[in-house]
């Protein structure tokens, strides 16, 4: 066997496991214990922006906002929403213990489903609240306010409306 045949796995950018977050979301102690953490000068942005469905820190609230917005967070929260691949699954599949599976989906779409859709929805009302006015609360960068419609006159050299283009091309 040579070196090219082990397989090497990604471990750089592994975040928590599907079934993890899923407990995470069904308490709402855990949810507030991870919204509300204190300074850590190791996370990104002190630890400060947080997403839980994904578990990944951010560096700013605007970051944050831009992908609570994108593609890979909302195929996170489409993939949280149904029940967590485990190993009760698999051997529900394999033919054992199928009653205690069965059980457990009962159990969650009776109460499991309410309780984490009650804790999505104040999840979802906290961060649209905190984040609501992250740009005005963030030091922005000079050329932010060109973006608004404030031209300067660096930005543009200015021609007076009377000179013709041959004027302008010719130098009279």
């Amino acid at each position: 066997m040579g070196r090219y045949s082990v397989k090497r796995y990604k471990t750089k950018r592994r975040t928590k496991d599907l079934d993890l977050i899923f407990e995470e979301l069904k308490s709402q102690d855990k949810i507030a214990s991870l919204l509300n953490q204190p300074l850590d000068e190791t996370k990104p942005g002190l630890g400060q922006h947080y997403c839980i469905h994904c578990a990944k820190y951010f560096e700013t609230g605007i970051a944050l906002k831009t992908h609570l917005k994108g593609k890979i967070h909302r195929r996170r929260v489409k993939e949280l929403k149904e029940i967590p691949y485990t190993q009760e699954v698999a051997d529900a599949a394999a033919g054992y213990n199928l009653n205690k599976f069965l059980e457990n989906v009962e159990k969650f779409k009776t109460t499991d489903a309410a309780v984490k859709h009650n804790n999505e929805t104040l999840l979802k009302d906290h961060l649209d609240q905190s984040l609501e006015n992250v740009q005005t609360t963030e030091p922005t960068l000079p050329w932010a306010d060109n973006a608004k419609g404030n031209k300067s006159a660096v930005d543009e050299p200015s021609v007076p409306e009377s000179t013709s283009d041959a004027e302008i091309i010719g130098g009279q």
